[in-house]
């Protein structure tokens, strides 16, 4: 079996998904092409391209939302449930006339918060950034918590980022899903009041690698993770979707981090 597939985002700077996938074709014996596609502009004519050379592909920022936009009119459109829902994609399977469209961050990031909380109700959460990895957050949590979002561009669904000082010391859960601290904005800050966490506890950074230091801002007390147990999880059901395999994380999960080690 071989498998062509891809990555879709901008910059794409730094992406551990060609590693990860390289390694779950091995753990299955089969042959994969795993690409870095960097595009700053997504249109109908490049997707069609995309289709069409590639067995299947992941989407990341800032295309995750646009992408549905661009396929859904396309005969041979198939979303899942939670691509319907959401309108959010990060994964494509194209198999001859058919683009099957999903979204596996649902399983990286309950997966992720899971193995934390065995239930998550009653929590508040703060949700740093209104890109398509937030929506896709609060719509996993909103049904059992408080779930608010704080933009830089606020809107009726989101806050200011001056606002955030006022709800400070109501959050449990802290999730930043800005790039901030991730190439190319490794010198850029969160703009958060991190003093007025006083009674968080945890703080998601969904970024992997970074090099600014955030959770040094917040006392021992404080749960802090990044994001490598959700790409790792997600990369794992997109690899399944792609190859019709059944790979389990805890099958993988310790190879795949020994490996990345030796990439930082």
């Amino acid at each position: 079996m071989n498998l062509k597939l891809g990555i879709i985002g901008w910059p794409l700077t730094k992406t551990y998904s060609p590693l990860i996938h390289k390694f779950l074709g091995e753990f299955l014996g089969i042959n994969v092409e795993y690409h870095k596609v960097p595009l700053e502009n997504l249109d109908k004519q490049k997707i069609k391209d995309i289709n069409s050379k590639f067995d299947g592909y992941n989407i990341t920022v800032p295309h995750k939302n646009k992408i549905i936009d661009l396929i859904k009119d396309t005969d041979g459109y198939l979303p899942d449930y939670h691509v319907k829902e959401l309108g959010i994609c990060n994964t494509i399977k194209s198999v001859d006339n058919s683009i099957y469209a999903f979204n596996t961050d649902i399983e990286g990031i309950s997966q992720t918060l899971e193995s934390i909380y065995t239930k998550i109700i009653n929590k508040n959460f703060l949700i740093l950034g209104s890109g398509g990895s937030s929506k896709t957050i609060e719509y996993l949590f909103k049904e059992n918590n408080t779930v608010k979002i704080a933009s830089r561009k606020p809107t009726l669904n989101s806050i200011s980022y001056d606002e955030i000082n006022s709800i400070a010391p109501k959050i449990d859960i802290l999730i930043n899903t800005t790039p901030i601290g991730m190439p190319p904005f490794e010198g850029e800050s969160l703009n958060i009041p991190f003093e007025n966490f006083n009674n968080l506890e945890l703080f998601f950074n969904l970024g992997y690698n970074v090099k600014r230091n955030f959770t040094s801002k917040f006392s021992e007390d404080v749960i802090k993770i990044d994001g490598l147990k959700m790409l790792i999880t997600q990369a794992v059901a997109s690899f399944n979707i792609w190859a019709d395999s059944k790979i389990k994380i805890e099958d993988v999960y310790h190879n795949i981090t020994e490996r990345l080690k030796n990439e930082n």
